[in-house]
C-alpha cells in the first residue's frame, strides 16, 4: 500500500510538471533551481558544486601561474630605456621622419585662417602654445646651456641640452601671436625621435664630389646656411605654382636643428630640438601646397612615406 502512494505522488508530481502553460512551466523553473527532494541546487547538489568549484580553481590557478611566468620572462627581456628594435631593425630604419604644428587635427595637414581675424586664427596660436608648455616647463635639474657646442661634442652621461626661448627668433612668439595676424605664419617643425639615431654632416669630400646628388643639392638649396653643426632645413613648394605663391622663407634658428641634441637614448627630462619656419609673404586666397626637408648625409627623402620630410598645405583667406 506504501509502494503504491509513493508510485502516486510521483504520478502526482510528474503529472504537474507535464501540466502546459504558465504554471507548469513555472513549477519546472522553480524546482530546477532548487529542488528540495533531492537537495540540489540548479540540478547539483552541494558535494557536487564543491567537487567542480575545486576542479576549475586549480584549473585556472595553475593557467594563471603558467602565464606569469611566462609574462615575467619576457619582461626580463626588455630594457626599461632602450627598444629592443633598433638601428635598420627598427620601424623607421634610422632614417627620421618629422612633425609639424599646429594641426586643426590628426587627419589634416590644411592650415587655414583669416589674416588679422583673431578668432580665426586663435585655434592655431593656442595649440602653439599648448605644445610649447612642454619645453619652456623643461626642468633645469640635468639640462646643459648647448648654446656654442659643436655637433662632436659630448655631454655627461644622463645630460641633455636645454632649449632656450632665444631660438625661436624674435617674430615666433606668443606674445607676436607668430605673425599670423600679419599673415606671416610661424610654422613649428619637429624632428621625430630615433633611440641612439645621430646626424652626419657632409664631408668635405662628399661636398666636393660632384657625383653625389644629395650632398650637391644640400649645398644648392642650403646655401650659406649649410652647417656641420646642424641638420639643414629647407621648406619650398611641392611644384613650380606653389614657390611662386609661397614667397621667401625665415628659419629660426638659421641654420636649422643643432646636431648637439643627438643622440636620443631616452633621457629623463629631454626634449628634441625644434625650429621655426617663417612665411614672409605667402600669396593670400591660393592653396600653397609645402615640402619641408631635412639635409645631412644619413637622411634619405622620399615624398610617399614622409621619409626625411614632411608635407602641409597652407590657406590665407
Amino acid at each position: 500500500m506504501a509502494a503504491k502512494n509513493k508510485d502516486m505522488d510521483s504520478f502526482e508530481t510528474n503529472d504537474v510538471l507535464k501540466k502546459p502553460g504558465i504554471g507548469g512551466k513555472l513549477h519546472s523553473t522553480t524546482d530546477f533551481i532548487w529542488n528540495p527532494s533531492r537537495r540540489e541546487f540548479m540540478g547539483r547538489t552541494a558535494g557536487s558544486w564543491a567537487k567542480i568549484g575545486l576542479f576549475y580553481l586549480a584549473f585556472y590557478s595553475i593557467l594563471a601561474g603558467f602565464f606569469a611566468i611566462m609574462l615575467a620572462g619576457f619582461f626580463r627581456t626588455l630594457d626599461p630605456k632602450a627598444p629592443t628594435q633598433q638601428n635598420m631593425y627598427s620601424l623607421m630604419k634610422l632614417n627620421p621622419g618629422m612633425g609639424f604644428r599646429p594641426m586643426s587635427s590628426i587627419e589634416s595637414t590644411l592650415i587655414r585662417f583669416k589674416q588679422g581675424v583673431k578668432e580665426d586664427y586663435r585655434k592655431y596660436t593656442n595649440k602653439l602654445d599648448e605644445f610649447l608648455q612642454e619645453y619652456y616647463n623643461q626642468s633645469d635639474e640635468n639640462t646643459v646651456d648647448c648654446t656654442g657646442l659643436h655637433a662632436n661634442s659630448t655631454l655627461d652621461e644622463g645630460k641633455v641640452c636645454k632649449v632656450d626661448r632665444s631660438m625661436v627668433g624674435s617674430e615666433c612668439v606668443s606674445n607676436l601671436d607668430y605673425s599670423y595676424d600679419e599673415g606671416r605664419p610661424c610654422i613649428l617643425l619637429k624632428i621625430n625621435k630615433i633611440y641612439g639615431w645621430k646626424p652626419r654632416p657632409f664631408s668635405d669630400e662628399e661636398l666636393a664630389d660632384k657625383g653625389n646628388t644629395l650632398a650637391q643639392e644640400a649645398k644648392k638649396r642650403l646655401g650659406n646656411r649649410l652647417s656641420g653643426d646642424y641638420i639643414g632645413i629647407t621648406c619650398e613648394g611641392e611644384n613650380d605654382a606653389d614657390n611662386d605663391n609661397l614667397g621667401n622663407t625665415s628659419f629660426y634658428p638659421e641654420n636649422g636643428f643643432p646636431s648637439v641634441f643627438y643622440p636620443y637614448l631616452n633621457q629623463e627630462n629631454y626634449r628634441p630640438p625644434m625650429v621655426f619656419v617663417q612665411f614672409n609673404n605667402p600669396k593670400p586666397g591660393v592653396l600653397i601646397q609645402i615640402w619641408c626637408r631635412l639635409w645631412s648625409a644619413n637622411i634619405k627623402h622620399h615624398k610617399n612615406d614622409k621619409a626625411g620630410s614632411i608635407h602641409f598645405e597652407l590657406l590665407i583667406d
